[in-house]
């Protein structure tokens, strides 16, 4: 049976909610997952956990999910780009996140880890760190937008005196990741044969085993109103593909497409996902927007306010992923082996 929860976790189902439980409960502690399904709860953890089935915009159900713990870790969100998708992104990731706050406010909750992303920092130019949170919202991409106002609310519940502490991931990767997230998205197109030319872009990756410890330790000793960054390296698009290529069979991209280019597609994608309601996650204007940026994180400050770093080989995660998207997720290697002599143009 399951102990006693102390802990909830707010989409604990998800890509890096599983992770995160299975970490938890590693660890002995008891947990409670507020999730959209039951059945998928009890699937991925048996009776190990207690589970509050519902909507992070319920305000019953929320209250219901805090009730009783010690601490939350706000880690359900909605993790996609393409204008089709802006509305429901917003009811996610801002509104989920005002009921989930207020929840745990009503609810005497000694802390909240809400989990935001690093992409909504920008460096201009230079190594990104904890302190880069923009004025405003970053222009150009509804999941970011929400995710900017999501922080917000959590910067002002830390404000007004409520336990609230921030963790800014980088792009996780790893085992599991179902739906897939956009990071995932690119190592199982790549799988399949669906990347053939790339953008200069610049990344930082995590794997999910490195993240979901991350997490814990800005649990164990962040801050309140305090942000950690939580990544691992830095790789431009074509270095990360190019070491997905080796774990695949398939050559790596060899060319990159001028971003003018990029932003035409973007733009058409964007126009057939509204027209359709299907597809424009892709290619759409959020990410060709993105594709010329560079994201590249310090996160010495983070290592050094946690005492965490990042330790995984990432490579290696790199191979688990593809394993299970090979045993799970219906992709595939390339029957051929893979050509390490193939490079992406700078």
């Amino acid at each position: 049976m399951a102990v006693s929860p102390t802990i909830l976790v707010t989409g604990g189902t998800g890509f890096i909610g599983r992770h995160l439980v299975s970490q938890l409960l590693g660890e002995g502690h008891g947990v409670r997952v507020f999730c959209r399904s039951g059945r998928k709860a009890e699937a991925l953890f048996g009776n190990r956990v207690d589970v509050v089935e519902g909507d992070v915009t319920s305000v019953a159900e929320a209250r219901r999910a805090c009730r009783g713990v010690d601490r939350v870790f706000h880690v359900a969100g909605l993790y996609c780009f393409g204008a089709r998708h802006r509305r429901e992104l917003w009811r996610v990731n801002v509104e989920g996140t005002r009921t989930v706050l207020d929840a745990a406010r009503a609810g005497n909750v000694r802390q909240v880890v809400h989990c935001s992303t690093a992409g909504i920092l920008s460096g201009h130019g230079r190594l990104i760190t904890h302190l880069d949170l923009p004025a405003r919202p970053p222009a150009g991409c509804g999941y970011k937008i929400s995710k900017w106002h999501g922080e917000r609310l959590a910067l002002e519940a830390a404000a007004s005196g409520m336990p609230v502490v921030i963790a800014s991931p980088t792009a996780p990767i790893g085992a599991g990741d179902e739906r897939p997230t956009p990071t995932g998205r690119m190592i199982l197109d790549l799988m399949e044969g669906r990347f053939p030319a790339c953008s200069r872009t610049g990344i930082n990756v995590i794997s999910v085993g490195d993240l979901t410890r991350g997490l814990v330790a800005v649990s164990e000793r962040g801050s309140a109103g305090e942000r950690y960054v939580l990544g691992h390296e830095n790789l431009w698009l074509e270095e990360f593909l190019a070491r997905v290529a080796t774990q695949v069979g398939r050559r790596a991209p060899r060319a990159w497409v001028p971003w003018p280019l990029v932003a035409a597609g973007g733009l058409l994608g964007d126009l057939a996902g509204l027209m359709t309601g299907r597809g424009g996650e892709r290619l759409c204007w959020e990410t060709a927007y993105y594709a010329r940026q560079r994201q590249f994180f310090d996160v010495e400050s983070t290592e050094r306010r946690l005492g965490w770093r990042s330790r995984e080989d990432l490579d290696g995660t790199i191979r688990e992923t593809v394993e299970w998207f090979c045993n799970r997720a219906g992709g595939r290697r390339a029957e051929t082996p893979v050509d390490r002599g193939a490079t992406v143009l700078p």
